[in-house]
């Protein structure tokens, strides 16, 4: 049995056809995982933003606690030093019946819970939130740190990351280490 020629040609066409509709369902399949990725990096970068946002409003918030309290802020009752690693565990106790709203506090009571507050809010507030407030000694102003560990890095965002940290937080910290930074006068 032999095809005619109109026969063979549809045959063909619907061969074409076929393979027209293959080679776009590839193309579309490789736009759609391009957008995938686009969205994948505005909600990390989102995210960033969100944390960066959050640390600031942080820092900010120890900055005030520093001027508030100048006596004990330059006697060094809030300075920390400890490396983003040394932070991970358990965070101090709060300290003993004061709180920063309370009037029988002494200078020193006020700066520990100013100090342990602060503390809570940072590992609350940012994932792996950790802190460090470093000055000279007896001498101001003060660098008030705020580092937390972005859950999914990119690859491209780790050079730049470690170069936005101080050297003494780095200790323990890993990749995807983030920092915020102010300086505080009084």
């Amino acid at each position: 049995m032999q095809l005619t020629a109109s026969v063979r040609r549809s045959l063909q066409a619907r061969g074409f056809l076929l393979l027209e509709v293959v080679i776009s369902l590839l193309i579309s399949a490789v736009g759609v995982l391009a957008l995938m990725a686009v969205h994948a990096a505005t909600v990390r970068h989102g995210k960033l933003s969100q944390h960066r946002a959050l640390a600031t409003q942080l820092t900010q918030d120890m900055a005030e606690r520093l001027r508030a309290n100048k006596g004990q802020a330059l006697a060094g009752a809030y300075d920390i030093s400890q490396s983003f690693g040394a932070q991970a565990g358990a965070l101090p106790a709060a300290s003993g019946g004061c709180d920063s709203s309370a009037l029988n506090c002494t200078p020193l009571q006020l700066a520990q819970a100013d100090l342990s507050q602060w503390r809570q809010r940072v590992r609350a507030a940012l994932p792996e939130g950790a802190v460090q407030v470093l000055r000279p000694a007896g001498q101001m102003p003060a660098d008030v740190w705020v580092a937390w560990r972005e859950p999914v890095p990119a690859t491209d965002e780790f050079l730049s990351a470690a170069k936005e940290c101080p050297a003494s937080l780095l200790p323990g910290a890993g990749p995807g280490l983030r920092c915020s930074h102010v300086r505080v006068g009084l």
